[in-house]
Formats: C-alpha cells, sequence, structure tokens
C-alpha cells in the first residue's frame, strides 16, 4: 500500500480548503434554498472528489518515481557486477534500463563475452528481460 507524503496531505489540505471557499462564492439563486447542512455536505462530498483525484495523481506520480529509482539501481548493480568480473571489467559496455528492460550497447571481444553479460545482466534482481545490442568487433 503506497502512503501518501507530508506534501502529498498538504495539497489534499489546500484542495479541500479551496473547494470550501469556493463554495461560499459561487452560490446561485437556485443554491440559496438549500440549508447550511445541506450546503457544506456538498462541500464537503466536492472536496473529497478532488482529493480523491489528487491522491491517484500523487499515487502515480509516486508509482513512476519508484520505477526510475528501480530503474537505476538495476543499472548501476549490472555496471557493479561486470566491473568485477574479469572477462568484462574495463570494457566499454553501456547498460541503460527503462522499465526492467536492460539494453546493453558497445563493444565486446567475442560471442562468450556477449552472452556472459547478458547472464549477469538476467541475474540482477528486477530485470524484466535484457536487450543485448553489443557487436563483436
Amino acid at each position: 500500500m503506497k502512503t501518501v507524503s507530508r506534501s502529498g496531505i498538504a495539497a489534499i489540505t489546500l484542495v479541500s480548503s479551496f473547494a470550501l471557499l469556493a463554495a461560499g462564492c459561487d452560490r446561485t439563486p437556485k443554491e440559496e434554498g438549500r440549508t447550511a447542512g445541506e450546503t457544506i455536505d456538498q462541500t464537503t462530498a466536492d472536496a473529497r472528489n478532488q482529493a480523491n483525484e489528487m491522491g491517484g495523481t500523487l499515487e502515480n506520480n509516486a508509482e513512476q518515481a519508484g520505477q526510475a529509482i528501480d530503474d537505476a539501481t538495476i543499472t548501476a548493480s549490472v555496471k557493479g557486477k561486470y566491473l568485477v568480473d574479469d572477462t568484462l571489467k574495463g570494457l566499454q559496455i553501456s547498460v541503460d534500463t527503462n522499465q526492467g528492460v536492460v539494453m546493453l550497447t558497445g563493444s565486446v571481444q567475442n560471442e562468450a563475452a556477449k552472452e556472459l553479460a547478458t547472464q549477469i545482466a538476467q541475474g540482477v534482481e528486477g530485470v524484466v528481460r535484457v536487450d543485448n545490442q553489443l557487436t563483436i568487433p
């Protein structure tokens, strides 16, 4: 379950406050027959709807940020494993990760090194797929 940050709570509170303020300013003749309780109930419902919409947006943004962090972690982990491998260390292998898909570019000395690069990347937690674009000169 996602948690809402303090800034998210502040944003929801701000939207609710504006909704309450706007409800008092936008009265039409038809609304003047409402009781104060009915007006408050409608304003509360409007504010709740706006807060729910904002909460969905905040959750979506948090998921996107989380994915970016996960992708960066995957990239760093793959690169680190290449640095400690005797066959691959020192080679110019570029690693880019997008939504768990790792793309490898650059060149390696032979087919065995190319396959090893794929195997190592696939062994990293969070990797969905490896797109090996490495070339052999």
